[in-house]
């Protein structure tokens, strides 16, 4: 289940937007890491290294790409 969205008050401090992005990133982080230990305990161990790394190395770029987009939606909501 998705924690719920809430907009962050130009007055907010900056740990309060913090963690109004970190409430929001949290489950696609979350989902994002249980795919790749999922991934980590199956995958055998002759391909231990090689293609899995760039599935890795993707979705570590997934998560700063959201996390990017979190960031610029909450600064358009604040006005900054």
């Amino acid at each position: 289940m998705a924690a719920p969205k809430t907009s962050a008050p130009a007055s907010d401090t900056r740990e309060q937007r913090i963690e109004v992005l970190m409430n929001e990133l949290r489950p696609k982080v979350e989902e994002a890491v249980r795919r790749l230990v999922e991934r980590a305990v199956d995958v055998p161990e002759a391909q231990e290294f090689g293609t899995i790394d760039f599935e890795f190395r993707d979705a570590g770029q997934q998560i700063v790409t959201e996390v990017r987009q979190a960031s610029l939606a909450s600064r358009k909501k604040r006005g900054t």
